[in-house]
């Protein structure tokens, strides 16, 4: 490891990554169920078989996530452990991503839609998974010192924002040039915001590393993914990571149908509402950049979490107080992009840190197996997340989102985000200068 410090050119060059870790799973959230599901009767594919197919998707890249986290933990390269994967894959990630927005047969319900979103959304979360772990797992290799760590994941979470923000004028792209518009944009995102770490991030050689004696037997494979879970602040790490990816997948998934059924506007004004968002997002990055180096990161974290919570529930005020629709549901997104801008940077410093406490257990470097762990819960969480949202959105309805539906998704949400936020009590790592 590097421990003079990394320089700011490669912070950023790793950074842009993160333009497309959020506006693809932006873009899936909160637009792939309105293509397929439309309504109950404009549907592409039937909800329930939506949910399945989604579900089976999640499932298998969390499954797929710590394999390749295991793979990536013992390759043995002179390009490193990481860089191999992410050269490999970036390409078919992109094309995939872009054939998710293209049904075969769109307008009206055809098996081959519901074969076609089966194979490509196996296809997407197969190909995301050997891209994305890897290039998480560089987070602890870039640099050991506290001060870069912050850096290096707030710089990530302002390309997130960035992603962010591109994400919320998806809407109008859609309108202007169509679902097939939308998916190159996707596909063009992923190749842009990875290209970067390709070209000037370097890893050393690991041709000279030893590996475990059978490392690739099933036995071996289980203790290297079990082993994670003896770490305590691991797993307090994990319930709440988890339990919060189910909240805002929820609140993503929500925006779209909440415009048009609470406020009464189109897709192209889900921007007007996602902008409060970003600016009090992107405003408090830098707040909580200051905050955790002198605090430490635990303190913020849980600030990220239970006021998320909190700022989930003004939410339910809707419709009850002398506010216009729009700008009352503005100023609560404002509201909530106050705390989850922590969500956005602070996770994946916590995790190097975990990493750290693991080695001077263990002795061994085992960055990409956390992630790996990490992301089957967070993965299938999100999964279920969809087939709550589909369910519950419509309660009460003739086949169109309901004012009752959208609240109860907000109520969970909110609900799950201060469950998060016991279960990142326990958490009791100090951050190491």
């Amino acid at each position: 490891m590097n421990m003079t410090g990394l320089s700011l050119k490669k912070k950023i060059a790793y950074g842009t990554g993160g333009l497309a870790l959020n506006f693809i799973n932006l873009l899936i959230s909160q637009w792939l169920l309105r293509l397929y599901v439309p309504s109950l009767s404009g549907a592409l594919v039937p909800p329930v078989l939506f949910s399945a197919i989604f579900i089976l998707g999640r499932v298998v890249d969390g499954v797929l996530d710590p394999l390749v986290g295991y793979l990536s933990d013992h390759t043995r390269s002179r390009w490193g452990r990481r860089i191999p994967f992410i050269a490999v894959s970036l390409l078919p990630t992109a094309i995939v991503t872009f054939f998710l927005w293209v049904p075969p047969v769109p307008g009206e319900q055809n098996i081959w839609n519901a074969v076609a979103l089966l194979v490509l959304v196996q296809g997407y979360f197969i190909f995301w998974t050997l891209l994305a772990n890897p290039y998480m797992s560089l987070i602890p290799q870039l640099s050991p010192l506290n001060k870069d760590r912050v850096d290096i994941t707030t710089i990530q979470a302002l390309f997130i924002m960035a992603g962010t923000l591109v994400s919320a004028f998806i809407g109008n792209i859609k309108t202007s040039f169509g679902w097939t518009g939308l998916g190159f944009t996707a596909c063009m995102v992923t190749l842009i915001a990875f290209l970067p770490t390709l070209i000037f991030i370097r890893e050393k050689p690991t041709l000279d590393l030893e590996r475990e004696e059978g490392y690739l037997k099933p036995k071996a494979i289980f203790a290297w993914f079990s082993d994670t879970l003896k770490n305590r602040p691991f797993r307090h790490l994990l319930a709440a990571t988890t339990l919060f990816w189910f909240t805002l997948n929820m609140v993503i998934i929500l925006i779209p149908y909440w415009v048009e059924r609470i406020i009464g506007k189109t897709d192209a004004e889900v921007v007007l509402v996602m902008i409060p968002f970003l600016v009090s997002n992107i405003v408090f990055f830098f707040v909580f950049n200051f905050i955790s180096k002198r605090t430490g990161k635990r303190p913020v974290f849980l600030f990220t979490l239970l006021g998320s919570a909190l700022a989930l529930l003004v939410f339910l005020g809707a419709g009850k107080v002398p506010v216009e629709p729009l700008m009352f549901t503005q100023i609560v997104m404002a509201l909530f992009g106050i705390p989850s801008a922590g969500f956005m940077m602070l996770p994946y410093a916590l995790l190097a840190d975990v990493v750290d406490y693991d080695e001077s257990k263990t002795g061994r470097r085992r960055e990409a197996i956390y992630y790996g762990v990490q992301t089957i819960f967070q993965k299938v969480a999100i999964g279920i997340s969809v087939a709550v949202a589909s369910i519950l959105m419509f309660v009460g309805g003739d086949g169109f989102a309901t004012e009752l539906g959208l609240k109860l998704v907000v109520g969970i949400s909110s609900l799950f985000a201060f469950i998060s936020y016991l279960a990142f009590r326990g958490y009791d790592l100090k951050d190491v200068k």
